[in-house]
């Protein structure tokens, strides 16, 4: 009898576990997949006509495996070891992480296919990511998720002191100076 009561016991906890996946988060998925009749007319690429080819977009569609064959290993190349030398890069500068997150950012970062598009011109390709830092702490710009640009380093002659940039912030957030101690302080 207690043998009975288990199988009863698994198919129930399998009914009930096929019926919520059935009316829970699949059921999403599941409905986006079918799609009304004239709602596939709407997403379809354009066609050429029936004796028409489009040789221009067949040669860059073709230009373009042939690149990513050499790219995509390069990429990941470089990307592997990027995320190697930023681990490195944060274990060598004692966790600072904006050190190694510039070196990640750079390596990790950029398109990792080559598209048509790209060889006509159309879209940038980026090989690495981009190497600025956003600005700590909270942002002057608008609520649109935009990062304010970074201003430029000062010139060698102008009349800025070297140790802050125009908006009054010092150039470097270090933990002090270079050689020697900082006087009042209880650094041993």
């Amino acid at each position: 009898m207690r043998k009975g009561n288990f199988r009863f016991a698994v198919i129930a906890l399998g009914l009930s576990v096929m019926l919520a996946m059935a009316a829970g988060p699949l059921a999403e998925y599941a409905a986006a997949q079918t799609q009304p009749p004239g709602a596939a007319t709407q997403t379809q690429v354009p066609q050429p006509d029936a004796d028409a080819v489009n040789w221009p977009g067949a040669g860059y569609g073709v230009g373009a495996l042939f690149c990513n064959v050499l790219y995509i290993p390069a990429k990941l190349t470089y990307a592997l070891l990027g995320g190697i030398v930023g681990g490195g890069t944060y274990l060598v500068t004692a966790g600072n992480s904006q050190a190694a997150d510039t070196v990640w950012r750079s390596a990790l970062g950029g398109d990792y296919v080559v598209t048509p598009q790209m060889l006509a011109g159309q879209e940038p390709l980026n090989f690495s990511g981009p190497t600025e830092t956003p600005p700590e702490g909270p942002s002057t710009s608008s609520s649109s998720g935009s990062v304010a640009p970074i201003a430029p380093l000062p010139q060698a002659g102008s009349s800025v002191s070297a140790s802050s940039s125009a908006g009054g912030q010092p150039l470097d957030h270090g933990s002090g100076p270079a050689g020697g101690s900082v006087s009042g302080s209880n650094v041993e």
